[in-house]
């Protein structure tokens, strides 16, 4: 929260949300650790406390330069790496910056591009920075980051890993420093992001708005006070951002002083393993976490709530095992795994005692016995001592036992189809001339090459409309499944609802692993409902068809106009959007759109409508009755629709019947 006079609400002052204050003070300490994903409703404090961490933090040394180089770091631009060779690096102090990093930036203002202005005007191959440049030292924020394109997703979680962001346009290769701390926030009703991309994310903390009344009271009086004379609440709070301040300044001095013993390393492997997770990132997190935690609470041990707390922060988002389960971690499993390390634990020292304990037994006797030769032969031994085992010294190995894994599916590639699309966003493929409606992305080096096919003229390339290049951008593009669903009285009868359900999610496990959008129009009474907007959350789908409810009247005719409208408004905010209306109803219409007109015939002119529009469309006819006396066949050849019955579909041709409408 930014006030007008440009005062941020304090770090120190939010109140509650525990996990999402403890996972940004925790990247702070160490940024190592991967940056935090906010899953979480909105209102709930997320920007607040992303700016508020970054005004606590303590200022940094930074290199005049266009990226803030450090001091001592090697990792820094080509401008800093030649003064430092004669010593004329000058450096400067400043805050620690928080970078907004919006849903419609293009790929070019992320990652930065050539300046164009540069090149025409002066022949100088000359780079502009983008976001990553601007974010490196601080903390990059990308509110809705599910919203995101993935190939920038994956940009930022690479440039994030590796510190370094490489930049090759036109023929030209660039590279310069970006170290950030990446915060995502996003509300899962609005869909998730690819479970590659979410294991990128070192932690995710989850949150929602308090239900206590006490809290709620207070989280509105802090609010309500700063609203009124945010000098006055700042001043207020001075002292405990100071207190924050010092504490992680003395967590990040005693870090490397952190130790994690074998048997805390131990536990976090078995951890890793009863959890299911996949790959090794997660232990190596929860590695980091614990001994950030340990730092932070002024420890140099790493003890068990430590791991046990980074584990709720390291493994929700690692554990997805279908699309209709969220990420979470269930506390009790948590501690059943720890509870059964524990028992391993016990097991291995009983056994380890036992066999030491047979082993002086055995070497006892040994001994007896070649004393007593010994002494009959009139030379006195120690050799037997010699042979003795110390049970302390067979080193550990507790048994860990992996719990059974669930299969899991992995989806096919991405989303349907990569298509060329209009503006800014997608990545640059191919060069093409300009039209007179095209947005201004020049493709700099073949707009110079086509000047250059010409001639130069006076050292300075002339350049004419003629020879403009624009950058021919593809993107994945998925479709949008919008479900007209009939929850009239007459789908409850003959099982027809629940074949229809079964239908719905199937095809809903399938835009999953496509990575569609879905939507959800239901149509009983005397009206029709957007149940579902057009999401790419299928866990929101899922829900609201699985609780969909029956019972009325069948208005078919309002249920498929408002799917028309739907369909409309969402190609007017993409117009890359591919979408299909798939009807599934009995088709017994009996309520008009206006009164006394007739039902069949509205549901006709609204079928011939959305078919006008080119709109495709599938019928799926829910009702048992003979074809003759259903009005679905002919809806459907009004609607220029395939028109399939339900109770006939085979497993499987649906999603291909599906395919081919959208191919």
């Amino acid at each position: 929260m930014i006030h007008s006079n440009g005062a941020t609400f304090p770090f120190a002052a939010i109140v509650g949300q525990d996990l999402m204050r403890l996972s940004l003070a925790l990247n702070a300490i160490n940024p190592s650790i991967g940056g935090v994903l906010i899953r979480g409703e909105r209102g709930t404090a997320k920007s607040t406390a992303v700016r508020g961490l970054a005004a606590v933090l303590p200022e940094i040394e930074v290199a005049t330069c266009a990226y803030g180089c450090a001091p001592g770091s090697l990792n820094v631009c080509e401008d800093c790496r030649e003064l430092r060779l004669n010593g004329d690096v000058e450096y400067t102090t400043r805050q620690v910056r928080v970078v907004d990093l919006p849903v419609s930036a293009t790929e070019d203002r992320v990652i930065g591009t050539l300046d164009l202005e540069a090149a025409l005007a002066r022949g100088e191959r000359k780079f502009e920075p983008g976001l990553l440049a601007a974010a490196h030292r601080g903390l990059l924020y990308v509110d809705e980051v599910n919203l995101l394109d993935d190939h920038l997703v994956d940009t930022l979680l690479d440039s994030a890993a590796s510190g370094t962001n490489l930049i090759e346009r036109e023929g030209v290769q660039f590279r310069h420093p970006s170290e950030y701390i990446l915060v995502g926030t996003m509300n899962p009703e609005e869909g998730d992001l690819r479970p590659q991309l979410l294991d990128r994310f070192g932690l995710a903390a989850e949150i929602r708005g308090d239900t206590q009344p006490a809290i709620r009271a207070e989280i509105v009086r802090r609010r309500i006070a700063y609203d009124a004379d945010p000098s006055a609440f700042l001043a207020e709070w001075t002292g405990a951002s100071a207190e924050l301040q010092q504490q992680i300044v003395r967590a990040q001095e005693l870090l490397p002083s952190v130790d994690v013993s074998p048997e805390m390393l131990s536990l976090i492997i078995h951890i890793a393993i009863a959890m299911g997770v996949d790959g090794h990132r997660a232990d190596i997190v929860m590695h980091k976490t614990a001994s950030t935690i340990a730092a932070w609470e002024g420890r140099t041990e790493v003890t068990r709530d430590d791991i046990r707390r980074a584990a709720e922060l390291a493994l929700p988002h690692r554990r997805r095992r279908d699309p209709f389960t969220p990420p979470h971690l269930d506390p009790d499993e948590l501690d059943q795994a720890i509870q059964s390390f524990d028992a391993s634990r016990q097991a291995s020292g009983s056994e380890a005692a036992e066999a030491g304990m047979e082993k002086r037994q055995m070497s006892a006797t040994g001994e007896e016995t070649v004393a007593a030769s010994d002494q009959n032969a009139g030379a006195p031994t120690q050799a037997g001592a010699e042979r003795q085992i110390d049970p302390d010294s067979i080193p550990e190995s507790p048994t860990v036992a992996a719990h059974e894994r669930l299969p899991m599916t992995r989806p096919r590639s991405g989303r349907r189809t990569q298509h060329e699309v209009q503006g800014r966003r997608g990545r640059s493929v191919r060069s093409r001339h300009m039209k007179p409606d095209d947005p201004p992305d020049v493709a700099l080096l073949d707009t110079i090459r086509a000047a250059a096919l010409r001639g130069i003229g006076d050292g300075t390339p002339n350049i004419t409309q003629d020879d403009i290049r624009i950058r021919r951008r593809m993107r994945k593009v998925g479709n949008l499944m919008l479900f007209v669903v009939d929850g009239s009285g007459s789908m409850a009868a003959q099982r027809r609802m629940q074949l229809t359900k079964s239908a719905v999610l199937s095809l809903l496990a399938d835009a999953y692993q496509r990575r569609d959008r879905v939507g959800l129009v239901t149509f009983r009474k005397t009206d029709a409902h957007e149940t579902v907007p057009p999401t790419n959350s299928l866990d929101l789908a899922h829900a609201r068809m699985r609780e969909l409810p029956t019972g009325g009247r069948t208005p078919l005719a309002q249920g498929l106009d408002l799917a028309r409208r739907v369909i409309l408004r969402e190609r007017a905010r993409d117009a890359e959007t591919k979408p299909i209306v798939i009807l599934l109803t009995d088709g017994v219409a009996n309520v008009g759109l206006e009164p006394g007109s007739d039902p069949i015939d509205d549901a006709m002119r609204a079928a011939r409508r959305l078919a006008l529009d080119r709109i495709p469309a599938l019928v799926i006819d829910a009702d048992r009755r003979r074809a003759r006396l259903s009005p679905l066949p002919d809806l459907a050849k009004s609607m220029m629709a395939a028109h399939v019955r339900l109770d006939a579909l085979a497993s499987g041709e649906l999603t291909s019947l599906i395919r081919l409408a959208t191919a």
